[in-house]
C-alpha cells in the first residue's frame, strides 16, 4: 500500500476548516435586512456595515477550496471501503452543487454591500436584496445531497462509523422538508465530526516508524 503524506492525512480536516469559516461568517453577519423590507432600510443597512460585510463575502468565498477539499477526501474513503461507488460520487457531486451555492451566496452578498454603498443603485440594491434572501436553494440542497449519499453510502459499506451514517441519512431526509434550516445547521456538525473521524483513522493506518 502506498504509504500517505502528512498532508493527505490531514487533508480531511480541511472539513473542520469549512465549517469554522462558515460559521464564523454567518455568526459575525448577524441579522440581514429581509426581502419584504423597504429599499431605504436596505440601503441605511448596507452603507453602514458596507465593509463589513463585503469582507464577510469574501472571507465565505475562501471557504469554497475547503469545502472541496473535503468532498474530495471523503470520496475516497467512502469509494476505497466498498460498493460500486455511486453513493460516493452522488456525495461528491452535492459537495461541488453546495460550493457553488456558496460562491452564489458570497458573489450576491458582495454585490449587494457594494451597490448599497451608492446613491445611484437603489433599484439594484432591492433586487439584490431579495436575490440575498432566496439564493440559498442551491446550497442547502447540494448539502443535503452531500450528507444523505455519504450517509446511505456508510451504512451500506461502511467507510464511516454506521451510527454517523445513520445520523446522515436523517439529516438529509430533512433537508428537503420544511425543518431543512435545522438540517441545514446539523450538517455543519455533521462534516465536523466526519471530518475529525476521518482524519483520525488516517492517522491510526499511518505507518509508524521503522524498528
Amino acid at each position: 500500500m502506498q504509504q500517505q503524506s502528512t498532508w493527505e492525512r490531514l487533508a480531511p480536516l480541511t472539513g473542520v476548516v469549512f465549517v469554522a469559516i462558515a460559521v464564523a461568517v454567518f455568526a459575525i453577519g448577524g441579522s440581514t435586512p429581509g426581502d419584504h423590507d423597504t429599499t431605504q432600510q436596505v440601503q441605511a443597512f448596507y452603507g453602514q456595515h458596507h465593509d463589513k460585510h463585503m469582507i464577510l463575502a469574501f472571507i465565505l468565498a475562501l471557504s469554497i477550496p475547503f469545502l472541496l477539499f473535503f468532498v474530495s477526501s471523503l470520496r475516497y474513503e467512502l469509494r476505497r471501503a466498498g460498493g460500486t461507488g455511486q453513493l460516493a460520487n452522488a456525495a461528491f457531486a452535492g459537495g461541488v452543487l453546495a460550493a457553488v451555492g456558496f460562491g452564489i451566496l458570497a458573489f450576491v452578498h458582495y454585490a449587494l454591500a457594494d451597490a448599497a454603498d451608492s446613491a445611484n443603485t437603489i433599484g439594484t440594491t432591492q433586487v439584490l436584496n431579495v436575490l440575498d434572501n432566496t439564493d440559498f436553494i442551491p446550497m442547502v440542497a447540494g448539502v443535503g445531497v452531500l450528507v444523505l449519499a455519504a450517509g446511505l453510502s456508510t451504512v451500506r459499506h461502511g467507510g464511516l462509523p454506521r451510527w454517523l451514517g445513520w445520523v446522515a441519512v436523517v439529516i438529509g431526509v430533512l433537508a428537503f422538508t420544511p425543518a431543512g434550516f435545522f438540517a441545514f445547521l446539523a450538517s455543519g456538525i455533521w462534516i465536523a465530526l466526519a471530518s475529525i473521524l476521518l482524519t483520525q483513522a488516517r492517522q491510526s493506518a499511518a505507518p509508524g516508524p521503522a524498528a
